[in-house]
């Protein structure tokens, strides 16, 4: 299993409530018409402590799939240049906005 975890925050433009509304009903039901994705989560995140030093973070997908293969074959479809289109729209597209990585190693603590 290929796993990767995004870490992402919204454009300073688009409300929260509007943020969430579009990434859950309208930009995660195109994951469900890809094969290879074999999971997708999202997590809707509030801020309990800050510093203000950085932005908040919006929200994390969890997403896995067979191999990392499958996750390219995925990315090259229309349906996912469509979701493409509707991340841009409410996404930051920076290093702060959007940050991708892959699990070398997952620990069950409890």
């Amino acid at each position: 299993m290929f796993t990767i975890t995004v870490v992402l925050r919204k454009k300073p433009e688009v409300s929260t409530e509007e943020f969430r509304r579009i990434w859950k009903d309208v930009y995660a039901p195109l994951y469900r018409q890809l094969p290879e994705v074999k999971s997708y989560v999202q997590y809707h995140l509030a801020d309990r402590r800050k510093d203000a030093s950085e932005d908040p973070i919006d929200g994390i997908a969890i997403m896995s799939f067979e191999s990392e293969e499958a996750m390219r074959k995925a990315w090259d479809t229309e349906v996912y240049k469509k979701a493409s289109k509707i991340r841009e729209s409410i996404m930051r597209e920076t290093a702060v906005g959007v940050h991708v990585g892959s699990a070398d190693e997952v620990a069950v603590i409890i």
